[in-house]
C-alpha cells in the first residue's frame, strides 16, 4: 500500500511510494533531493522517521520553516538570528509525526536501534523511513566503494520489509551529473546500486524554477523507464517549495 504523495504527476506515471519496499532517489549536489524527501515526508502525514546524517538540526529547521510558512530561507534565518522563533515553532508542529536523528555517520545498528525505539515508544513501526543520505551511512564490514553501498541497501530493503515501512533513501550521482543539468540514466547511479529498490528516481534541473525527475527503474509501474521517462515538477529552492 503506498504512502500519500504531493506529486500526483509522478503518480500519473505509475510512481508511488510503497510501504514495504525501498526507493532511491538521486541526484547531485544542491539539485533537490533532500527537499524532495522533506516534502514527501511533510505531505504523507505519517508518522515517519528521518536520519539526517547529510545535514544539522539548524539546516533542516530552516528548511521546514521555509516549506511550511512560504518564506525563503534567508528570511527564516534572520528570524532564528533575532531569537522569536515562536510563529515557526507554531507552523511547525504540523511535522508533529515527523522524528528527526542527526547522527552525522550512523551504522545499520543505529539505524535498527532507532526503529526498533521508535518501536518500543509508539507501540508500532514508523510507516516512512528516509535515510538522507546512503553514502554517510557506516556498513557492517570493512568493505569499500561498490560492495559497502551495496550491503547497506540490502540491509534497507529487508529493514522496508520486516516493518512494513517504506524506506525511502537519498544518494549521488557520478561526478558526470554533479552540476545536475542533464537526465540522468539508471547508470548514473554512484556505485552502480540499482539492484534491491524497487523504484529508482534520479533528479535534474532542466531550467530555472523547474526540477526534472527521471523513472529509471519502476519494479511496480511501467516497464519501458529509462532516461527518457521523465516528470517536470516546479521547484523554488530558496523557498524549498517543490509542487506539481
Amino acid at each position: 500500500m503506498p504512502i500519500s504523495s504531493p506529486f500526483k504527476r509522478l503518480e500519473a506515471e505509475g510512481v508511488q511510494f510503497r510501504r514495504g519496499q525501498l526507493a532511491l532517489v538521486a541526484a547531485g549536489p544542491g539539485v533537490g533531493k533532500s527537499v524532495f524527501a522533506l516534502t514527501l515526508a511533510a505531505a504523507s502525514r505519517v508518522p515517519t522517521l528521518y536520519l539526517s546524517a547529510d545535514s544539522d538540526a539548524a539546516i533542516q529547521y530552516e528548511r521546514a520553516a521555509a516549506m511550511l510558512t512560504g518564506s525563503t530561507r534567508d528570511e527564516i534565518a534572520e528570524l532564528v538570528e533575532s531569537g522569536d522563533t515562536r510563529y515557526l515553532d507554531s507552523k511547525l508542529s504540523a511535522l508533529r509525526k515527523l522524528r528527526w536523528c542527526f547522527e552525522s555517520s550512523p551504522t545499520l545498528d543505529d539505524i535498527e536501534n532507532h526503529v526498533k525505539c521508535w518501536a518500543a515508544v509508539y507501540g508500532a513501526y514508523p510507516e516512512l523511513v528516509v535515510v538522507d543520505n546512503v553514502s554517510d551511512v557506516t556498513p557492517d564490514s570493512e568493505e569499500g566503494g561498490t560492495l559497502a553501498l551495496e550491503s547497506i541497501m540490502a540491509y534497507l530493503a529487508d529493514l522496508a520489509r520486516a516493518t512494513g515501512a517504506a524506506v525511502i533513501a537519498l544518494h549521488h550521482l557520478t561526478a558526470d551529473y554533479d552540476d545536475g543539468t542533464e537526465p540522468p540514466p539508471l547508470s548514473a547511479l554512484k556505485g552502480k546500486i540499482s539492484k534491491k529498490p524497487s523504484l529508482v528516481l534520479n533528479l535534474f534541473r532542466p531550467a530555472d524554477g523547474k526540477l526534472g525527475v527521471v523513472i529509471a527503474k519502476n519494479r511496480t509501474g511501467r516497464p519501458d523507464v529509462g532516461q527518457q521517462y521523465r516528470v517536470i515538477l516546479n521547484a523554488d529552492l530558496s523557498r524549498m517549495s517543490i509542487t506539481d
